[in-house]
Formats: C-alpha cells, structure tokens, sequence
C-alpha cells in the first residue's frame, strides 16, 4: 500500500511473512452485546471482503491479533456450533449455563473502539454467525 506520497509504506513487523495478515486500521470490530467493560478480556472479532477474520482482546488491542482464513474460521464456527468448545456446566453460573446452550439471545453490536461505522445499525445476529436456526 502506498502512503500520500506515493512510496511503499512500511509493514509492522507482525506482517511480514505473514500471508494471513489484513491492515486493520479501518477494521470494524465487533464483539458480544454479552460483553461487559468490567470483564478481564473482550474478545472483538473483524471482518474482511475477502472473508478472513481478525481476533484481538479489545480490552487490550496493544497486545496484538490473530487472524483467520476463511476455512479456519469455518471450522471453528462448525466446533462452537457443534458444542466442542462448551464448558461442562457444572463450572457454569446458572446465567452462563444459559448462554452456552443459546437460550439468551446475543448480537454482535460494533465495538466503541471502531474507527469505521458500523453500517446497518452495527448489529448482526450472532446466532446467523454461528449456524443457529
């Protein structure tokens, strides 16, 4: 990509070799309308045209990103769907026991730390996102 003058600009080092990476500098994040700015960790997620997904701890996006091709992230919203990632419920409150089983409803709403818009309202279902009907 080329800077206001025309000349190459620099990739950070996390970018180099990387054939995964996405410039996230206009990325718009979005995380559970579950999150709360009391927890220890927000997990954001962004999206690319191209379909790769990018993951950062939005409480502390300095600590960097991991990001996805679109078949890893298919797998692992197969896994989640399919409960491979479930915690027994037994170590579960009775509130987070609901959640997991998806009988509180979640949307994924635009992170307040976005740059961009988040265009159609900011929400999505994330129930579309994870394959349930």
């Amino acid at each position: 990509m080329d800077n206001a003058a025309g000349t190459p600009r620099d990739l950070p080092p996390e970018a180099q070799g990387n054939s995964k990476w996405h410039d996230t500098t206009d990325a718009v994040w979005k995380r559970s309308s579950l999150s709360r700015e009391d927890s220890s960790a927000v997990v954001e997620v962004a999206e690319f045209d191209d379909g790769y997904r990018a993951v950062r701890d939005g409480k502390h996006p300095e600590k960097g990103t991991l990001f996805f091709t679109p078949a890893e992230w298919e797998a692992f919203v197969l896994g989640a769907k399919d409960g491979e990632f479930d915690i027994p419920e037994e170590y579960l409150t009775a509130e987070e026991a609901a959640i997991q089983r998806g009988d509180v409803p979640v949307t994924a709403v635009v992170s307040p730390a976005s740059r961009a818009g988040g265009g159609a309202g900011g929400e999505v279902d994330a129930q579309e996102e994870r394959g349930r009907d």
